[in-house]
């Protein structure tokens, strides 16, 4: 066999061999990402049930409690400006209900 035909031969091999090693590399990640997305999806149905039932008041009162605290720390604000402008009122001698004038 001539060298030049051996070189030829050889470097098909080398290629072929880069070739299969690509593709089981390509097809472990595949099986790897497929594991991954069995292992997430019990946990993805859960989310996804919790947002639908979530706000139908299915899980609780449709509220989250931080948002309960803030509107009543809203409303005790609503009045106590609600009282200092009364208060601002009847120190300027005007009527207490500001919308009247």
């Amino acid at each position: 066999m001539e060298p030049k035909f051996l070189a030829i031969i050889f470097a098909l091999l080398v290629q072929a061999g880069g070739i299969v090693w690509w593709l089981a590399g390509l097809q472990a990640s595949v099986r790897h990402n497929e594991y991954k997305i069995l292992m997430i999806q019990p946990d993805l149905a859960e989310a996804i049930s919790f947002t639908k039932l979530w706000p139908a008041g299915k899980w609780g009162s449709g509220e989250l409690p931080s948002d309960t605290r803030q509107d009543l720390k809203i409303e005790a604000l609503e009045k106590q400006v609600d009282r200092l402008i009364d208060a601002l009122y009847r120190i300027n001698g005007h009527r207490s209900d500001p919308e009247a004038h």
